[in-house]
């Protein structure tokens, strides 16, 4: 199968298009042919050795994680998943498996069905920047109807997903963005919205029970002023120092900070499914490009230069 797949840390130049064996499904698993992928930051981040303290993928590794396709193969003990059933998931990469592929296997766990009313491309878009914003809001700050939140990064795919799930909450939202983006931003929900490259969110005469560092540009110490004395602080890009952060304030307040990692399931993606079915998220899908230019899309993202999702057509 074709796919796009890597051998050592590196700039987006290690990337290369080539032919790997079609993985096969073991018990408990699914083997899908993926029509539609997108990309995360969280690929470039592997794929450099920036996340290397949270985990190496075994190499040859093959990039990307989400993705959309139909069931061509069930593994042994397999039970409510059928061959040609449309799908959406995302790859567990540790494996050295990505969704950058013709192919991918994994378990049911990991994949939900893809409602009709849904394009494999917006399907492709919902697992990591979807999935990530809503257990954010969620299961980690508990926001409620009438409280306040601040999203940095609003107009990428993790804090849009985030304006657009805090507004169907009733939250009060204010996002931060930069000049490009702010009409964008303030139609999909947000009340206020703070242009960073003309303003600076921290001195703002406001605070927050919640403040979404989806941009993952400050810190605990930098917003803890913004935060109300119960309020929490979540960065979507794990480092030691936030870890650190977590432990000060947890001993020397009652506000928390902290660093979020995703954890993926079917129950997840179903709920994720059911809110872009019924219109409560709809992702910004800003380009779709084949295998061959998955790299450029990479270098663009990493430099800053993408706002919204990237899809990658697998065929093409």
């Amino acid at each position: 199968m074709r796919a796009v797949a890597y051998d050592s840390f590196g700039d987006a130049s290690v990337l290369t298009v080539r032919e790997l064996p079609v993985p096969r499904p073991g018990r408990g698993e699914v083997q899908v042919r993926v029509t539609m992928a997108s990309l995360n930051p969280v690929d470039f981040k592997l794929r450099s050795g920036i996340l290397r303290m949270v985990g190496r993928p075994r190499r040859p590794a093959i990039t990307g994680k989400d993705f959309a396709g139909v069931i061509t193969a069930l593994g042994a003990d397999v039970q409510g998943y059928a061959v040609g059933q449309r799908v959406f998931g995302s790859v567990d990469p540790m494996g050295g498996q990505g969704s950058c592929a013709q192919f991918v296997a994994l378990a049911t766990d990991l994949i939900a069905a893809t409602p009709d009313a849904l394009s494999d491309e917006v399907a492709a878009s919902l697992p990591v920047a979807a999935g990530s914003a809503l257990q954010c809001l969620t299961d980690v700050a508990g926001l409620g109807k009438d409280q306040t939140i601040l999203i940095t990064g609003a107009s990428g795919a993790v804090g849009s997903a985030a304006v657009q799930i805090a507004r169907s909450i009733g939250a009060h939202i204010t996002g931060v963005c930069g000049t490009a983006n702010t009409d964008y931003v303030g139609s999909i929900g947000a009340e206020r919205v703070i242009d960073y490259q003309t303003d600076n969110w921290p001195k703002i005469d406001q605070q927050f029970d919640v403040i979404l560092d989806a941009a993952a540009a400050a810190s605990f110490f930098i917003a803890r002023p913004r935060l109300l004395p119960t309020g929490i602080y979540i960065n979507t890009m794990p480092r030691p120092e936030l870890f650190w952060s977590a432990m000060v304030a947890r001993l020397s307040s009652r506000q928390r900070c902290v660093p979020f990692l995703l954890k993926t399931n079917g129950a997840l993606l179903r709920q994720l499914a059911q809110l872009a079915a019924d219109g409560v998220i709809v992702p910004h899908i800003r380009e779709t490009v084949g295998l061959a230019q998955v790299a450029a899309a990479q270098q663009r993202m990493q430099g800053g230069k993408t706002h919204g999702k990237v899809c990658v057509r697998v065929d093409d």
